[in-house]
């Protein structure tokens, strides 16, 4: 059984609860911490931390307004951080819009792929804060953030539906001194109604580069191969094309951003079954500056979106009581 603490509440935004978690894993003298804070007038977030037994340590931070992961940075033991995510200088944290980086939440519909609004309500819905756990022994701690049925899911999805999203943002230190820490997000979509659920779905990652130029992605995993895999290509009128990703027996399957000019290599290992590679490109990010974006930024970040996107209509589609269950994890290596 592993050694931890537990903290849950049904207050949507305990402050005073959570000021401040500390919990110590006294035999590898490791620390986590989760504690609360205003990242914007009003506008709260929880931000989790863990020493990763190499002197050094890494934190997350997690707004409550679209359960929007802003950071994930790891820091070494000379203080030298390193951002595994990348937010525009220009975003806008009033609620007024959802947040340029980071990781938006995109559920229940992935852009126009549907009667929705683009990128469905998620991602500027107000999630509660359920619970904090920990694990010592890992050392680990996660935070559960829930969103249910509320009036705009009614108008935009339908009176009839009825269902209930846990997102789970789990930051663990590193295993051993040859890893890096890691951050898993873990997404599960309840069909509580009566009703088919239909929907498609994302993780929005915007990972950091030097130089666009200078960064490629590619399969993660000794085997796999991005060569051939089925894409959907929305500046050719959304035609899909080519073949299957190869994928491994566990059907999981690993991306990595590779920056050639620093060296550092972004993994993410996940379960969802499609991957969207976006960079808004000269002239978008011409367009998107009136906006929220600085137009020269494109240089300097690339997403590499987890999904459940399909070609057409609803990709999943849950029967009543049944269950969605997708992750991503994140990590380094230099």
């Amino acid at each position: 059984m592993p050694r931890g603490l537990e903290w849950r509440s049904v207050d949507p935004f305990p402050s005073s609860a959570i000021k401040k978690l500390f919990f110590e894993a006294s035999a590898r003298k490791l620390f986590v911490s989760a504690e609360s804070f205003e990242y914007y007038k009003g506008k709260k977030a929880v931000r989790l931390s863990v020493e990763d037994g190499k002197g050094g340590r890494s934190y997350t931070e997690v707004a409550l307004f679209g359960a929007h992961v802003m950071k994930f940075t790891q820091v070494s033991a000379d203080g030298k951080e390193t951002p595994l995510m990348w937010t525009t200088k220009k975003a806008v944290f009033d609620g007024s819009r959802a947040i340029r980086g980071g990781v938006p939440l995109i559920f229940p519909q992935f852009n126009k792929f549907g009667p929705m609004s683009a990128h469905g309500f998620a991602r500027t819905a107000m999630f509660s804060l359920e619970g904090i756990t920990s694990d010592l022994d890992t050392p680990s701690i996660t935070a559960n953030l829930k969103l249910s049925t509320n009036e705009v899911s009614k108008e935009m999805w339908g009176k009839e539906i009825d269902f209930s999203l846990n997102y789970l943002v789990t930051l663990q230190g590193a295993p051993d001194e040859k890893s890096s820490s890691s951050l898993t997000l873990d997404m599960q979509v309840t069909n509580k109604g009566k009703v088919d659920l239909g929907f498609t779905c994302a993780l929005h990652t915007y990972f950091p580069v030097s130089d666009i130029t200078k960064a490629v992605v590619t399969a993660a995993l000794p085997g796999d191969s991005i060569k051939g895999m089925s894409y959907i290509d929305q500046l050719a009128e959304g035609k899909t094309r080519a073949d299957k990703i190869v994928k491994q027996e566990t059907d999981e399957i690993a991306l990595q951003v590779v920056d050639k000019a620093t060296g550092l290599r972004i993994v993410q290992e996940t379960n969802f079954t499609d991957a969207v590679v976006w960079n808004p490109w000269v002239d978008k990010a011409k367009r998107m500056a009136a906006k929220d974006y600085e137009e020269n930024e494109y240089k300097q970040m690339v997403c590499v979106e987890v999904a459940e996107v399909g070609t057409a209509g609803n990709k999943v589609t849950l029967k009543p009581g049944e269950v969605f269950k997708r992750y991503t994890k994140i990590s380094s290596t230099v």
